[in-house]
């Protein structure tokens, strides 16, 4: 498990390869976090909202793997969550440990845990650069056999729970808790396997440079259509990185802006999402990718909830022509598939 906007990708990758289902911990609006209290447990307050463990059982046995070990406050947090709701902590990975003039400030802050770094990467001066390096390629992995006869995308979709809350712009809306995007009760390495090859059809690798998502609740898809596909990775956040200029969107749960991590200006990238609601978030991307001349070859998406027809405002306000796996409607008291681009 990991938290989503620094490793979900990793998370997804690791799921993919190795078959281990996959839970996440995500910045969450106090409405929402309040509403996920009875399917994922109580919470903490977390840069100015709330971090929410979700596919965390109490008695699971738990590997945390994170991009990078700082302060150790994210970490801290998601080790709290994870022991109060009575799951053990196997191991704990990060991809790379910065030091200060060798000193471990992460480390430090979090003496008594046993913290395994890939890279230790000094940082105390004008540019980083790698102090120890403690990994190697054993082996190269092959992906695994992946078997969509079950169709459990379709399933992990039908009969779920729909929680009503307000949008940002004060409408009622409804929320749906999945095993894919929620992670409840855990997102299956199996389920992950069939995503990523469902929209892995789509993909033309030989005219793309890389795939893109935006990072909340579709950065593990990303991971593992990255590894089906052996495409480079792109994506999308809701906090400032290297590249400060945000763009602005709304959508069902959240208003604010984009920020690019990866994109480089001439790329031509197809663009993948978990679900497609009123077509905020992919309206987003999409403007802030042609804000930085990068050309969008298509999209696709699992899942579009069928009675926004948030496929159809991106087509009309961006001319994309998003392809879609599933339609689910939410109608009713709970989902229901309504139409399924593999079933007979």
């Amino acid at each position: 498990m990991t938290e989503e906007h620094g490793a979900g990708h990793i998370a997804g990758a690791l799921s993919f390869l190795n078959g281990n289902d996959i839970a996440i911990a995500r910045w969450t609006s106090d409405e929402l976090a309040d509403k996920l209290i009875p399917y994922f447990g109580k919470n903490e307050h977390y840069r100015g909202g709330h971090l929410v463990l979700q596919g965390v059982q109490c008695g699971d046995r738990v590997t945390i793997v994170d991009d990078v070990l700082d302060r150790g406050e994210t970490l801290g947090a998601l080790i709290h969550l994870i022991e109060s709701r009575g799951a053990t902590i196997d191991e704990i990975y990060v991809l790379a440990e910065k030091t200060y003039g060798g000193k471990s400030f992460g480390r430090a802050n979090l003496s008594g845990r046993d913290i395994k770094s890939l890279l230790t990467v000094e940082v105390g001066g004008r540019r980083s650069r790698v102090e120890t390096a403690n990994c190697r390629f054993a082996k190269y992995c092959d992906n695994p056999e992946i078997d969509i006869s079950r169709n459990l995308l379709h399933s992990s979709y039908e009969g779920k729970d729909l929680v009503e809350i307000t949008s940002p712009e004060g409408k009622k809306v409804q929320f749906m808790i999945v095993p894919l995007s929620e992670h409840y009760p855990s997102t299956q390495a199996d389920l992950l396997r069939e995503t990523a090859f469902k929209i892995g059809q789509y993909i033309p690798r030989a005219q793309i440079d890389k795939i893109v998502s935006e990072f909340d609740r579709c950065s593990h898809i990303l991971g593992a259509v990255s590894l089906y596909t052996n495409m480079s990775i792109a994506g999308v956040k809701w906090f400032p990185g290297p590249e400060s200029r945000g763009t602005a969107f709304s959508m069902e749960y959240h208003k604010g802006n984009l920020y690019p991590y990866g994109i480089q200006r001439g790329d031509t990238v197809y663009i993948i999402e978990d679900t497609v609601s009123s077509g905020g978030t992919l309206i987003g991307l999409i403007n802030l990718l042609r804000n930085n001349d990068v050309y969008i070859e298509g999209a696709v998406s699992a899942v579009e909830k069928k009675e926004y027809r948030g496929i159809h405002r991106i087509q009309e306000e961006t001319g994309i022509n998003v392809h879609k796996i599933l339609d689910v409607s939410i109608a009713g008291d709970k989902t229901e598939v309504t139409y399924d681009r593999y079933s007979a």
